[in-house]
């Protein structure tokens, strides 16, 4: 009897709690629209079904905001969540609210805390240290080791030559991971030749229950997802990856300490350090489990947006012949008759390429969405509302690139010209956020650039490129095309 009475006493105690927690942030949220609710769930409806049917769900709820000022707010249960569409509010929150929302904790058996996921002073005092890592200077060295895996994804594509439409984001993801192996590791994995490692079937096991439990309401709940046989599948091949990574580091780590007791810390092969051996002359000692989950958050996180990136600027120039041929002319103009890969100075002359790169990120924004916790009661001043300490913040990075009110009537069209240094001075600057913004963007953004100019300049000068539409979008972690990236290839004569 004393249990059950100490137990409906602490339920009582919940619901008082959050019955005025609530009402608080309801009447300080009072001006934002809301979607219709049910009792108990909110809006938790809206986040059930396919992946295409939540996307336009999401849309939906863009659409509700840009009828207020860009904002608009959904109940999860009893958690509050308001949607930013306005480039001066989402300034504001990931501006001065670092910590990621809760929703991340999905990621912290596979990430741990590693950079992208760290709380905000783990997060503070790592990225500090970090940061020279990503200098351009350091990343430009790995120039030599894009070109080299791009001219080998040359290759493999003439599988594909003269046939049907085919998927090119699995030849894209195997390049772009040998090229985060061998630049943060120094492993060579080979994956364009060899892609059904058993490391690599695990990584994409974990990312699918990853992504089914995002969007699945009733699988969240650690206590039911626990009760599912996803989550000792989820264990099982996290523990694979993370042994994987594991080996690397001490196997590195070995060799970087004799390297320094003979005073040779010069790679003998003449190449640059990867990522990792640079970390080890950090004046913060990392444990080999921080290093582990720094380099699973580099070669995890940052590979695939890279790939799909690349995979929808493909479909793209295959879609619009004349942005192709222009960036085609400017690469003749860079190579003559050259086929190698490019070097860094090459690569800072793409000015062209690099405006179809941005304007692809805005069409098809690989992280549609940017989520922080609201630590502390934060105004926004575009839409006019105080949002109180403990409210989740959702910044629609997808809806502020398709803003008519940011970047115009065409703002749907493709048109790299919008990115012309003329156009975008006069742009907020949280108008265009594919790698965030504020403090906590995306450390790897400059190197991501070289390995995706890299990339398309290669497939640009060997390959033209067609293609009729990239279709119906679906969200997961990331936004993919239903019918995926699908393009069809001919060879070019001569440069």
């Amino acid at each position: 009897m004393i249990i059950l009475f100490i137990l409906a006493l602490s339920l009582a105690f919940y619901w008082f709690y959050w019955t005025v927690n609530v009402k608080k942030m309801d009447k300080m949220t009072a001006s934002l629209p809301v979607p219709p609710t049910v009792p108990v769930l909110g809006n938790a409806m809206l986040f059930i079904g396919n992946s295409r049917k939540i996307l336009q769900n999401i849309e939906d709820l863009a659409t509700l905001a840009f009828k207020n000022k860009g904002s608009t707010k959904l109940w999860l249960g009893p958690k509050l969540y308001v949607a930013i569409g306005d480039p001066e509010d989402a300034q504001v929150v990931l501006e001065n609210c670092l910590d990621k929302d809760v929703v991340y904790r999905f990621l912290r058996p596979w990430h741990g805390h590693g950079l992208f996921v760290a709380p905000v002073d783990l997060w503070k005092s790592h990225r500090k240290v970090l940061l020279p890592v990503f200098h351009n200077k350091i990343v430009e060295q790995y120039v030599d080791v894009i070109g080299e895996q791009a001219e080998i994804l040359v290759k493999k594509l003439d599988e594909q030559l003269n046939g049907e439409e085919f998927d090119v984001l699995r030849y894209i993801t195997a390049c772009t991971l040998d090229i985060v192996f061998e630049t943060a590791m120094g492993e060579r994995m080979d994956v364009q030749h060899c892609p059904n490692t058993p490391y690599l079937i695990a990584r994409h096991t974990v990312m699918t229950i990853l992504n089914m439990r995002l969007f699945k309401v009733w699988l969240q709940p650690d206590c039911l997802f626990n009760l599912t046989p996803y989550a000792k599948q989820q264990k099982d091949n996290i523990d694979l990856t993370h042994k994987f990574t594991d080996e690397v580091v001490k196997k590195r780590r070995l060799e970087y300490q004799r390297k320094k007791y003979n005073d040779n810390l010069q790679q003998s092969d003449g190449k640059p350090k990867p990522v990792l051996d640079l970390l080890f002359e950090r004046e913060i000692d990392f444990t080999d489990e921080q290093l582990r989950e720094h380099i699973d958050s580099i070669t995890i996180a940052g590979n695939d947006t890279t790939a799909l990136v690349i995979s929808y600027t493909l479909v793209l120039l295959g879609i619009h012949r004349k942005a192709q041929e222009k960036a085609y002319q400017e690469q003749k103009n860079i190579f003559g008759d050259l086929k190698r890969g490019a070097n860094k100075e090459e690569l800072m002359q793409m000015y062209y390429l690099e405006r179809v790169i941005k304007e692809s990120m805005r069409l098809y924004t690989v992280v549609p969405l940017l989520a922080r916790n609201i630590n502390k009661d934060t105004y926004l001043p575009h839409c006019g509302v105080m949002l109180p300490a403990g409210t989740g913040a959702v910044v629609g990075a997808f809806a502020i690139h398709r803003s008519k009110a940011v970047w115009g009537p065409d703002a749907d069209e493709f048109n790299p010209d919008r990115f012309l240094p003329e156009h975008s001075m006069k742009r907020h600057p949280a108008a265009f956020i594919p790698f965030s913004h504020g403090t906590r963007n995306c450390i790897g953004r400059n190197f991501g650039m070289l390995i995706m100019k890299s990339i398309l300049s290669s497939i640009i000068r060997t390959y033209k490129i067609e293609a009729t539409d990239i279709g119906p979008l679906k969200i997961e972690m990331l936004l993919f095309p239903i019918k995926g990236h699908r393009i069809k290839i001919s060879k070019r004569s001569a440069i």
